[in-house]
């Protein structure tokens, strides 16, 4: 595409690098800032994939790859913290037989090192690190983007898939209250934490392929098995809900780490058992949420940057791999539908907000996601007796789950999109079809 378009993308993580495949495939020039040293960092996190992203992937040409180091999540077991196993659920295997895989787990770390592995050499020198943006100028023609260390991008326009704490976002609303400081926006912090999460990463002490939810009152325990490593996540409740940013120190990691010593993450394994051989850990806040302006002028927000789910389900990069593909089929659209491939500022602001009303309108499962997976932290926390109800007792019945994933999981995953100028074999087949199917 001979176009002089270009999209600068604040945020090298893996929707960023999301953002690179698409944009490439899409014949649209880009790059992509990273403000870390390097684009592989391991943090001791993990992701969970679903059927419906593993559609873009493998568009991306990476899905085999990926599938050789991912763990298909097979066996699914709630426990009390006392031990006691009260469900073994059948979430999984229905999911498979329904889409053609299972929710995967991957190491974060590994599946952003495929990512940027399986970009094109063309493509992936425009991933840089080290660049830490400061500030975004736009105009009726442009934008600049400006680094610490003094480098200045000059685009079409700004995409920012910089997480949770978006400095996109931030500097997106200097922008709208210097142009209008009455104007109602979204706040500084636009999320709310009901719960901390202490995640982790130790070498697999059991069978890979298990996800397994562990329940107490105002705390939880999320564990998922790999060949060679294993994750938790250890929630608990905060004294009050906060949109207060927290910056844990190790001594509040093993503080928090030997509250939940006793807690079982198998029958056999108890969080104890694992913590002395801990790869990496981290504490946060379990921020929720979504941000009500997307989008202004040129500069648009993907990702965590505009919405944050909790941990439960795994759904949350499934969701920003959803913002960046609806994103770029509009965007792609538009920049060929331009006089010399160079949508005007009227053009890029009416396809972000074509984007936003799409990805909030219930065409897509973002909302439901985010109801959905709210949910299921509350009820594993046994938040209140309702959830514990719930949680304990009423969802237990074997037709009950496989009512939950007939119409409520699946209907939400066959909503997925793919990228609409990227022909392919369908790689996902099972029992039901996806609402939006792969170009031919």
């Amino acid at each position: 595409m001979a176009s002089s378009f270009k999209v600068i993308v604040i945020g090298g993580g893996p929707i960023g690098l999301t953002a690179a495949h698409a944009l490439h495939l899409a014949g649209i020039d880009f790059v992509v800032l990273e403000r870390r040293p390097s684009i592989v960092e391991d943090l001791g996190a993990s992701l969970v994939v679903y059927p419906h992203t593993f559609r873009v992937l493998h568009q991306f040409g990476i899905l085999e790859k990926l599938l050789s180091v991912g763990s298909e999540l097979n066996h699914h077991l709630s426990i009390t913290s006392e031990g006691y196993v009260f469900k073994e659920g059948t979430r999984y295997t229905r999911v498979r037989e329904n889409h053609g895989y299972g929710a995967t787990a991957f190491h974060r770390a590994e599946l952003i090192e495929i990512m940027y592995n399986g970009l094109p050499a063309s493509a992936k020198e425009k991933v840089l690190t080290d660049k830490k943006v400061i500030d975004i100028e736009t105009s009726t023609t442009g934008v600049r983007v400006t680094c610490t260390d003094g480098t200045v991008y000059k685009g079409s326009m700004v995409m920012g898939a910089d997480g949770v704490h978006s400095k996109t976002r931030h500097l997106m609303r200097n922008l709208a209250l210097k142009d209008n400081p009455s104007r109602a926006w979204d706040p500084e912090e636009p999320y709310v934490a009901a719960y901390q999460v202490l995640f982790g990463t130790f070498p697999t002490p059991s069978e890979p392929g298990l996800g397994y939810d562990i329940q107490t009152r105002d705390k939880a325990v999320m564990y998922l098995s790999g060949t060679k490593r294993s994750w938790f996540f250890l929630y608990k409740k905060l004294p009050k809900p906060t949109k207060e940013r927290m910056d844990y120190t190790d001594r509040d990691i093993d503080k928090l780490s030997q509250e939940f010593a006793e807690f079982p993450l198998t029958p056999t394994v108890k969080v104890k058992d694992v913590w002395p051989g801990m790869l990496g850990a981290g504490l946060t806040n379990l921020q929720e949420g979504i941000v009500q302006h997307w989008s202004l002028g040129r500069i648009v927000l993907v990702g965590d940057a505009c919405h944050k789910l909790t941990t439960h389900l795994g759904l949350g990069y499934n969701n920003g791999v959803q913002d960046v593909v609806v994103l770029c089929n509009s965007l792609r659209g538009a920049v060929l539908a331009s006089r010399g491939g160079n949508p005007d500022a009227s053009t890029l602001a009416r396809v972000f907000k074509e984007y936003e009303s799409v990805r909030k309108s219930p065409d897509c499962s973002l909302i439901a996601d985010i109801a959905h997976s709210g949910m299921e932290t509350r009820m594993h926390a046994w938040a209140n007796f309702g959830y514990y109800l719930l949680s304990r007792f009423l969802i237990i019945p074997k037709f009950v789950e496989n009512i939950m994933v007939g119409f409520v999981i699946s209907p939400e995953l066959r909503k997925g999109q793919v990228l609409d100028y990227v022909p392919g074999k369908e790689p996902m087949k099972g029992k039901l079809s996806w609402l939006h199917a792969m170009r031919v």
